[in-house]
């Protein structure tokens, strides 16, 4: 079996401890007066992970649980959007973690039920999905869905007692497949990051998308970080990460994953990133919108081995095309959006 490892260049102020601070059952009734409903207590470690995930990389891809699929099919995006969690039942909302947790709704396009834990000293605690987490209207579909289905994601928010509002504001969310984001100094969503990208713009072949299946959360003793870790399955391979997040000005990750492989791969995708972009200034078709540009970013930038900064501006052909750049030990790189002119956007949306 093949095995990859990799660590973002980025590296966070943190440490992660186990069994340190609160024991388990102290941990266990702060989460139990906050009305979460908790599984049976399981070992946990990030090594036992890996070596689950080694495990299942031998055996047959099943996928995700996809609970009540005639229901869940029917949340749409504007049903989806109704569905609100009450933060009185988020993870850490009475301690002993500084940061909340807070989970999303399963739906139309977030199918997939993503099972979610809190780690307790060397253990684990499934915490089971249970309507009462959210409002909803009173007709909402959603309230058909059986007891445990799940939860689609999940965000981390602001700390308590500081400057914002926890309740409403959040630096960190894991939505959809293998998908992730933190907000940047400015405290806004970007761009999206991914666990992995497999065979992308494989002439012939499907892009491939894992998902995450399991999250743990360890945040009990969190001051300025917050650690979760995660299971990665598709079909190609399987994987465990682990997130370090910590909170200062903008958001710092510190990322380790361990990846084995199931099947061949064509193009293996490390650290890729993702954004909406439609049309800028330097490519437009006539007529197709009132405003000058849309997109969420507008161009590549690189800073590379040499000390060299490159900007590859983004652009919608109407076929797949890709863009190759050879570096040794990149300095940095991301997408970006450098217009904040408004007037070049007129969308206030």
């Amino acid at each position: 079996m093949r095995a990859f490892d990799r660590r973002s260049v980025l590296k966070a102020a943190a440490a992660i401890g186990f069994g340190a601070g609160l024991d388990a059952a102290g941990v266990s009734e702060a989460l139990a007066q906050g009305g979460l409903k908790l599984g049976p207590a399981r070992p946990f470690s990030y090594d036992g992970l890996k070596a689950a995930a080694k495990r299942m990389a031998v055996g047959p891809y099943v996928g995700p649980q996809r609970p009540a699929p005639d229901i869940v099919g029917k949340i749409n995006y504007e049903a989806w959007g109704k569905i609100a969690f009450d933060m009185d039942h988020a993870l850490y909302a009475d301690g002993p973690g500084r940061f909340p947790v807070s989970f999303f709704h399963l739906g139309m396009f977030f199918q997939k039920a993503v099972e979610m834990n809190v780690v307790e000293g060397a253990s684990a605690r499934e915490i089971i999905y249970d309507q009462s987490y959210f409002t909803m209207p009173e007709d909402s579909i959603a309230r058909n869905l059986p007891q445990g289905a799940g939860f689609a994601g999940l965000r981390i928010q602001e700390p308590r007692g500081g400057a914002l509002d926890w309740r409403k504001n959040d630096w960190v969310a894991f939505l959809g497949a293998d998908y992730f984001r933190a907000i940047g100094a400015l405290r806004q969503y970007g761009l999206s990051a991914r666990a992995v990208a497999i065979d992308v713009a494989v002439a012939g072949k499907p892009e491939e998308f894992p998902d995450f299946t399991k999250f743990y959360i360890d945040g009990a003793d969190a001051d300025d970080s917050l650690t979760i870790y995660a299971l990665l399955e598709g079909p190609s391979l399987v994987g465990a990460c682990r997130f370090v997040m910590t909170r200062g000005k903008g958001v710092i990750m510190d990322i380790d994953q361990v990846l084995y492989l199931r099947a061949d791969i064509a193009r293996f995708g490390i650290a890729p990133l993702t954004t909406m972009y439609w049309f800028s200034e330097a490519k437009k078709e006539t007529a197709v919108d009132w405003r000058p540009e849309v997109h969420d970013s507008d161009g590549l930038a690189m800073w590379t081995g040499t000390g060299e900064r490159i900007w590859r501006p983004l652009n919608n052909p109407p076929r797949i095309v890709t863009s190759s750049f050879g570096d040794e030990n990149p300095r940095g790189f991301g997408l970006l959006q450098r217009d904040r002119n408004f007037d070049h956007y007129l969308d206030g949306v």
